[in-house]
């Protein structure tokens, strides 16, 4: 009687597991539309051979808050349009490139500031 008990609750257990994957949420991947955004901004900034102060100068904002944006740990939900619109206009980009950075639907390279995949 304990095998067949013990072979039941392995089953159960298995089985809840299982179940418990399936059901499980999936979390979206956080930052990484700010992660991309941040690498596509500071291949901007080379491409001008602009530094982070100068950028940051260029938005009139705190060092900080320029490092976290090219560092991509500032949250999307900071990335308002107004925002994306002056960093736009500092670098002298198109806001819509920056939005399909943000979304995934771009790729930066040295020689071609904005490539659709």
């Amino acid at each position: 009687m304990s095998n067949n008990y013990d072979a039941t609750k392995k089953a159960v257990l298995s089985a809840v597991r299982n179940r418990a994957e399936q059901t499980k949420p999936t979390q979206p991947k956080q930052g990484s539309g700010a992660k991309l955004l941040g690498q596509y901004l500071q291949s901007c900034l080379k491409e001008h051979e602009m530094g982070r102060v100068a950028f940051a100068q260029s938005l009139d904002m705190e060092p900080e808050l320029a490092d976290a944006i090219l560092d991509g740990i500032l949250p999307e939900s900071e990335l308002h349009a107004d925002l994306l619109g002056e960093i736009a206009d500092a670098l002298g980009c198109e806001y819509v490139r920056l939005v399909q950075v943000m979304k995934g639907n771009g790729e930066t390279s040295s020689s071609n500031w904005f490539s659709p995949v």
